[in-house]
């Protein structure tokens, strides 16, 4: 296989992929459909291509996702810490 050849293939892969992806994407909020490609592997701006926002858009809704399951986490340990200092030592 040459060059040229290689190329016409992975064109037409990564189309085959974006269509497959953009389907697994039907009916969801934008933010389930970033924090899934993202999943699966795609860059901010390849993201922003197949979703037509910008790349900063897409940033930045990565950024507050992962702030918001930092934030989760946090909230957890600090539930479990209040609730073993509420209890009497054995």
């Amino acid at each position: 296989m040459d060059a040229q050849q290689f190329k016409v293939l992975s064109d037409k892969m990564d189309a085959i992929i974006k269509l497959l992806a953009l389907n697994a994407l039907e009916g969801k909020q934008l933010k389930n459909q970033v924090l899934i490609l993202s999943s699966f592997g795609f860059q901010p701006k390849q993201i922003a291509d197949m979703l037509g926002k910008t790349p900063n858009h897409i940033r930045v809704l990565l950024h507050e996702l992962r702030k918001g399951e930092s934030q989760k986490e946090g909230e957890g340990g600090k539930n479990q810490t209040s609730q073993t200092q509420g209890e009497p030592n054995a």
